[in-house]
């Protein structure tokens, strides 16, 4: 009895780390971070489905951001997964403005959809996607402020 209670705690121990590991994972996904330079060659890359520029509009410009006049445009590496969901983002070109760039990491990862590399074999695989271009732009009407949104470029 005593060892089903032991056998039973040890396995409760594992799950819950195993819980822990998966919580950091999806606390951290969207931050910008250096992606591995060692994935195998594709002979497809990934594609994004639809168009990019309708994950991000004038809600998302940041608050922070709006408040200081920034814009920029910030340019990401994307890591995407065999079922064709973005995994990780890395700033290759900074906005020059850490919030832009976390921003668009985070919405591209959030949001972004692609077809998955392919081998040469056709099977899908892990893929990097690396032209992802966002401009934090604030549009104005006759020298008048009217809102904020970003526009999307390959």
């Amino acid at each position: 009895m005593l060892a089903a209670i032991g056998a039973l705690a040890a396995l409760a121990l594992v799950l819950l780390a195993m819980l822990a590991e998966r919580a950091d994972d999806w606390r951290t996904r969207g931050e910008p971070r250096r992606l591995p330079r060692d994935l195998p060659v594709a002979a497809t890359p990934p594609l994004p489905i639809g168009n990019p520029a309708r994950f991000f509009g004038p809600d998302d410009y940041p608050v922070e951001a709006l408040r200081q006049n920034w814009e920029g445009r910030s340019r990401v590496a994307l890591l995407v997964d065999k079922e064709g969901q973005p995994t990780a983002c890395e700033v290759v070109e900074s906005s020059g403005h850490s919030i832009l760039d976390r921003t668009t990491c985070r919405l591209a990862v959030q949001h972004a959809r692609f077809t998955p590399a392919r081998d040469r074999q056709g099977r899908a695989m892990i893929g990097m996607y690396r032209t992802f271009n966002v401009r934090w732009q604030m549009p104005t009407d006759k020298g008048r402020r009217v809102g904020a949104a970003p526009s999307f470029g390959m």
